[in-house]
Formats: structure tokens, C-alpha cells, sequence
């Protein structure tokens, strides 16, 4: 009896070391491709700020306290129109402009509200600190998504050539009119054989669109300030990437980076507004 207690007690003992070390592995690989990396690995990197609602601050939870370090600020996202938030000159006349547009539910009409107006405000304190825009550049996620610091660090070495234009570092893949072409959907892997793999690609609007906002980055202060002047000079406003769509089709957003540099954290992903909707087949990030 006690021989067998014994070689019970070193196996369980003998386990749990594995286990202890699969652990270590497994969060040292997430560190490495996942998280920001520190010091002198860090230079050459865009600032990025996260948006991220104050209820949702246990979704900030993977980012394992770097927000702290400062190479990822979090942004405080409101619920609704927020007259705080002054993204452009006139917030009654843009009011209007959003309430126009909607029939759907009330409580739809504030979750869109407080995106658009979440993402507007974060790109209106970004442009007016003209004199400390960050010379690498911002980049913009919501707190659904991750970012894979090794593919940033890779793409950061030539983003220079492609300064004269917003560039998607994820997003989500879209028939170029209409969300119904079923057969659209069924040819996806196809069009992403034809996509550069590691470099920066060159949208084709007349194929595809690129929708979401979950990675979009300002390599310049004017991307900035050429976009908040579109908006403002729009009779009604949709959702900002639905708005970021046409300037995509007008060839004045020009590129994205494949495979995706920020990518949906799924579960997080399917906690949100369009969980209902929700299909990782769309996205154009790889999870290899």
C-alpha cells in the first residue's frame, strides 16, 4: 500500500512539471508574437491607442498591463453621442446628420453612435497634436483586437513608401457592393492567394472592400487631418469604416497589410453589437 502510494504521488508530481513547463512555453510564444515588446525592442514602433468602453475594462485584460509601459494608451469610448466629443465644428448640425439616416432599434442607433463618435474623437485628439504626432506614425484598435508585434515590427521597416495614404493593418473582407453574394464568400480563399504575403498590398475596390475598425493606422498628421475633412463635409455620416469604403472606392485609401497585424480576438469579438453577424470566414487575418 504505501509503494503504491508513493508512485502515485511522484507521476501526479512528474505531471504537474509538465504541465508547469507547457505553460512557460506556450506564454512565452503569446509574449513574443502578441504582446508589445519593451526597451530597445520597442523603438521604431507607431504609438497605438486601444478603444475601449469603462464596462469594459476586463477586455483590456490581454494586453497584460502595458497600457502602464506607454506604448498603448486606452482611449474611454462612449455609449451614444457624446457632445464632448468635439470631432468637428458643428456637433448639432452632425447630430442630425447621424439621426437621418437610422430606422433601426434605439438601442442599435447608440451603439453605432458611440462608435462612430468613439473613433472620431480618438482620431481628433491625435489631430490636434499636430507638433507631437509620433514620427512612426498611429495606430488605432478596439478592444476586441490583438496586435501581433512581430508583423508590426516587420511591416514598420517599409511603411515609409506608403505614407500618403490611411493603411488597413486589419480588417474585415467584403463583396465590393452588396453582403449577399453567397458565391462572393464561397471564392474568399481564392482572392487571398492573389494578396502579397508579409507586404503591403494595394486595395482593389472593384473586387473587394475592406470593412471594420479594429486595425486602421495614420502614417502621417495630414492622413489625419485629410480624412476629418471628408467626413466633415458629408450630408449624413454612416459608420466610420462604411465612410472609410467610399474613400476606398474614390482610390483615396489605398492599402493594407496582409496577413493582418491587428486581428479579432474572437470571444471578444462575439460579446460585441454585431455578434449576431459575426463570421471569422470574412476576416482576411490568419490565425497560423
Amino acid at each position: 500500500m504505501t509503494r503504491k502510494r508513493t508512485v502515485k504521488r511522484t507521476v501526479k508530481r512528474t505531471v504537474n512539471k509538465r504541465n508547469i513547463k507547457s505553460r512557460k512555453l506556450i506564454s512565452s510564444s503569446l509574449r513574443k508574437n502578441t504582446y508589445p515588446p519593451q526597451g530597445k525592442d520597442a523603438k521604431g514602433l507607431p504609438k497605438v491607442y486601444v478603444i475601449n468602453l469603462k464596462k469594459d475594462k476586463d477586455k483590456l485584460s490581454k494586453y497584460k498591463g502595458d497600457l502602464k509601459k506607454g506604448l498603448i494608451d486606452r482611449y474611454s469610448a462612449c455609449l451614444g453621442l457624446d457632445p464632448q466629443t468635439k470631432y468637428l465644428s458643428d456637433f448639432k448640425k452632425n447630430e442630425k446628420k447621424l439621426q437621418i439616416m437610422w430606422n433601426a432599434a434605439e438601442k442599435k442607433k447608440k451603439c453605432t453612435a458611440g462608435i462612430l463618435t468613439s473613433h472620431l474623437g480618438v482620431i481628433k485628439k491625435i489631430h490636434l497634436s499636430k507638433s507631437k504626432f509620433p514620427k512612426q506614425g498611429v495606430l488605432i484598435i478596439e478592444d476586441d483586437a490583438q496586435v501581433n508585434y512581430s508583423r508590426l515590427k516587420q511591416a514598420m521597416r517599409d511603411v515609409h513608401k506608403y505614407s500618403d495614404s490611411i493603411i488597413y493593418f486589419g480588417g474585415t473582407l467584403h463583396p465590393p457592393d452588396t453582403f449577399k453574394n453567397k458565391k462572393w464568400y464561397g471564392n474568399i480563399d481564392s482572392l487571398r492567394k492573389t494578396f502579397q504575403k508579409n507586404k503591403f498590398n494595394t486595395i482593389d475596390a472593384s473586387k473587394y472592400r475592406i470593412l471594420g475598425g479594429h486595425g486602421y493606422y495614420f502614417p502621417t498628421w495630414k492622413t489625419t487631418d485629410d480624412l476629418l475633412k471628408e467626413i466633415d463635409k458629408k450630408p449624413k455620416i454612416r459608420a466610420l469604416d462604411s465612410e472609410m469604403v467610399k474613400l476606398q472606392k474614390k482610390g483615396k485609401i489605398k492599402y493594407f497589410y496582409y496577413p493582418a497585424i491587428s486581428y479579432l480576438n474572437i470571444e471578444d469579438a462575439k460579446k460585441g453589437i454585431h455578434a449576431g453577424y459575426f463570421d471569422d470566414q470574412r476576416t482576411m487575418e490568419y490565425y497560423g
